[in-house]
């Protein structure tokens, strides 16, 4: 089984091209991570940030049928800002951090293993910088170490985690330079760190020193083989040789190469640019048929299924959710029993519910709509990025 992977969409300003959406980053400038996170345990909890509302909402998860359940929301920081998300790995999710992007904190929460409660750690947040506009979020896994994206300031910012208490410390040398950094992902080995700066429209990949969590740049690429690309999320296939990278404004995938850390450009699909404005974005493997790659696309309010033909070769993308069951699609999560997809709706403060289910592959040749439960904080709370734990 492929370990089910969270992708949390970002900016989603008004885009260059025009593209709808719940504010994150600036006017024109290309930019949800899909910071691809594998889900540990069964994923019986899920944590979704209410960007404009100011908060995260808790849920308990049933295996079977896949419903969320509400359990509570807790305040994240100022409004206009919560968005990346991030769990301490293992079958126990005990510490859940939350990027604010508008007032630069880290916050910091205990987790209740029943009912996903949410209890602020003491200090409750951690600076990430002043104005650094801290975005998406990754976590080795081993849990030793955070790293963090500063999307106003060009940076990408190391912490040291502490396993019992959970607490934060941020370790000198953090990376600088980057134009605007969003999506982040760590590799399976925890050996390197994937980022997506889609103001330079390029993916860079790093070392990390497994004793310090410092960050040593490997090398970049060009995610549109050419300037001009907004890269937002990137999500790792199941053989670990390749990454994929939502591009929003060229409504595009970037398939890139992996070899020891270093990245090369792969191809793009689909053949041409749309209007889809893909942004969140995940990997899963539906039984008995094939791997699958899923987007959120805001520009069209649908999703794409891409089935891999082989690792690095997705297939023409199936646009699904025709029927109005999305509303500004951003973040997007397959649990650990790649049963079921879900995605958040910016535009209508609620998460639908797909199956994976190999029948619905059959007919309609793409997941089927379950249903829809709300974030708890109204149709304008502006959810984003969705995880799963425990």
């Amino acid at each position: 089984m492929v370990p089910a992977v969270v992708a949390i969409a970002a900016t989603i300003y008004t885009i260059s091209c025009g593209g709808p959406g719940f504010g994150m980053g600036e006017p024109g400038s290309g930019a949800a991570s899909a910071s691809a996170t594998p889900t540990p345990g069964t994923g019986a909890l899920a944590f979704v940030s209410n960007f404009a509302a100011g908060n995260v909402a808790s849920f308990t998860r049933n295996t079977t049928t896949g419903v969320l359940k509400r359990t509570g929301t807790t305040a994240a920081g100022k409004k206009g800002g919560p968005k990346g998300l991030a769990v301490s790995p293992g079958a126990a999710a005990g510490f859940l951090y939350v990027a604010n992007n508008a007032d630069d904190n880290i916050y910091e929460y205990a987790v209740n293993q029943s009912s996903g409660a949410l209890s602020p750690l003491s200090p409750a947040s951690i600076s990430n910088g002043t104005k650094s506009g801290p975005d998406e979020l990754a976590i080795n896994p081993a849990g030793t170490f955070l790293f963090a994206t500063g999307f106003n300031k060009g940076t990408v910012t190391s912490y040291s985690i502490n396993t019992s208490t959970g607490q934060l410390t941020m370790v000198n040398g953090k990376v600088t330079g980057l134009t605007n950094p969003l999506g982040i992902a760590v590799d399976s080995t925890g050996s390197f760190v994937f980022v997506a700066d889609q103001g330079a429209g390029v993916v860079n990949s790093y070392s990390i020193n497994s004793t310090t969590g410092v960050l040593t740049k490997i090398g970049s690429v060009f995610d549109l083989n050419g300037v001009g690309g907004s890269p937002q999320f990137i999500a790792f296939d199941p053989g670990g040789k390749f990454i994929y990278v939502t591009d929003l404004n060229a409504g595009l995938i970037a398939v890139l190469n992996v070899n020891a850390g270093a990245l090369s450009f792969g191809q793009l699909v689909p053949a041409g640019t749309g209007p889809q404005m893909p942004i969140g974005i995940a990997v899963a493997t539906v039984s008995t048929i094939a791997n699958f790659l899923f987007t959120a696309n805001q520009g069209t309010s649908t999703m794409w299924s891409f089935q891999l033909l082989s690792p690095g070769f997705p297939a023409i993308p199936r646009e699904f959710a025709l029927s109005g069951e999305l509303n500004l699609p951003a973040g997007v999560a397959v649990d650990p029993q790649n049963a079921f997809l879900y995605t958040t709706n910016q535009g209508a403060g609620t998460v639908s519910q797909f199956s994976l289910a190999p029948s619905c592959f059959a007919s309609p040749g793409a997941p089927c709509f379950v249903s829809t439960v709300s974030t708890g904080s109204g149709s304008t709370g502006g959810p984003f990025g969705i995880i799963l734990a425990n």
